[in-house]
């Protein structure tokens, strides 16, 4: 009994100091008062997994706005609207075709095979009436020409213009398939058609940058 008496006075007094100087600080802090964000951080409850909020990226800058942004009240009005509304949806047929038509004939002049490009007339052809419905769907979609016009829409609406009529000198300019199978294909042509390539590809970023805003293609 001596022996656990000593021991006691020994390690209990130190452990028992010991205890009191941990305690203490957290009782002080206790009566400490609190600021709203620290009782926020001390109370709030870890996330769960899942439940990260999710980092969005808008768009680099807003899309150019026209004239029809804001709803008609008028049946004429809404009939317009709805009619340039499929706009977006005419244009990617002649864009389609027409690259097809330039692929079909590199190809003939990669492989040597003219045999390619017997049916191109044809789908020049059908691409001409597609470019010449969604010319004035645009205009339709787009409204009369405003000061305030962004240069996008600008140059796509007047690219857009006269892209059917160079697509139709193309299809003039291609021989029939009898001829075009012989490879009887003239130089004025392929320059032709390769500047009405490229001006299908400018003319389709401009319209996706009226559409979406300017960067829209940023990597």
């Amino acid at each position: 009994m001596e022996r656990l008496v000593f021991w006691l006075r020994r390690v209990g007094l130190p452990a028992l100091l010991f205890a009191l100087l941990a305690v203490s600080p957290v009782v002080a802090h206790q009566h400490e008062p609190h600021t709203p964000q620290q009782q926020q951080t001390e109370t709030a409850p870890a996330p769960a997994p899942g439940d990260e909020p999710v980092m969005t990226m808008p768009w680099p800058t807003e899309p150019v706005m026209t004239e029809h942004d804001e709803r008609p009240t008028t049946f004429s009005g809404r009939l317009l609207r709805w009619l340039g509304g499929w706009h977006s949806a005419a244009v990617h047929f002649p864009i389609a075709l027409l690259l097809t038509v330039a692929f079909l004939e590199l190809m003939a002049t990669v492989r040597r095979k003219p045999i390619y490009t017997a049916s191109n007339k044809l789908l020049l052809g059908i691409a001409v009436i597609g470019a010449f419905v969604a010319a004035p769907l645009g205009w339709i979609n787009a409204g009369l020409p405003a000061a305030d016009d962004a240069s996008a829409l600008v140059l796509h609406r007047w690219i857009g213009t006269a892209l059917p009529f160079l697509m139709l000198f193309v299809w003039w300019l291609k021989p029939n398939a009898e001829a075009a199978a012989a490879g009887r294909n003239g130089p004025l042509y392929a320059i032709a058609l390769s500047v009405v390539a490229a001006a299908i590809l400018a003319q389709a970023y401009l319209g996706a940058e009226v559409t979406h805003g300017a960067g829209h293609m940023a990597f």
